[in-house]
């Protein structure tokens, strides 16, 4: 696949059940004067032909950020690999590439999102991850959408684990540890405080 083919659109996964914040729907959090969805979609946004976000309640909600929602085809909170189904599912096959990113990291820039699409199209067949201290992060990703009829068939047999289905895939990562700071997790109130 030549890198000029390349046509990439956006899941913002915002379906958990925010387990870690009482049960709210992080994605709607505020975060510096705004739902923490916010800073994820406008940083995304200049940088793909489409997007996406990923919610499994709220969804009128959603709906008022002007893009396209999907939610879950299988039923309950499965993981982020349903959200990345559904994603695929409703953009079917606009597009060669689905750039991955969770609602929870609103720190995220511009930059970083540009390294991570820059170094997907280096290398189109395989899925692309960022990778800071120490360790894959596996919801920062873009995913050739050549393997979305793998995803039906491994969510239909049970298959929930992220990394478990990557790795039948070429993986390449882009090392950002000076950009860590980026990709904190805002998965508690005292995560939001700390960072407001």
């Amino acid at each position: 696949m030549s890198e000029s083919f390349l046509s990439i659109a956006a899941v913002i996964l915002a379906g958990g059940q925010g387990s870690r914040m009482g049960g709210e729907d992080k994605g709607l959090v505020p975060f510096r004067q705004g739902p923490m969805i916010r800073w994820t979609l406008d940083r995304v946004l200049s940088q793909v032909d489409e997007q996406v976000i990923s919610c499994n309640r709220n969804r009128e909600t959603y709906d008022r950020f002007g893009v396209a929602t999907v939610t879950d085809d299988t039923l309950g909170f499965v993981g982020p690999l349903a959200g990345v189904q559904a994603a695929m599912n409703h953009l079917d096959g606009r597009h060669s590439h689905l750039l991955v990113l969770p609602c929870d990291t609103p720190l995220i820039s511009e930059a970083l999102i540009g390294l991570l699409i820059d170094k997907a199209k280096q290398q189109p067949d395989a899925i692309t991850l960022l990778y800071a201290d120490g360790r894959p992060q596996f919801l920062h990703a873009v995913i050739p959408v050549q393997y979305h009829a793998n995803l039906d068939a491994a969510l239909e047999s049970g298959q929930r684990a992220v990394f478990k289905w990557y790795k039948q895939f070429p993986i390449q990562t882009v090392e950002v540890e000076n950009h860590a700071q980026c990709l904190v997790n805002m998965n508690t109130f005292e995560h939001l405080s700390l960072s407001a």
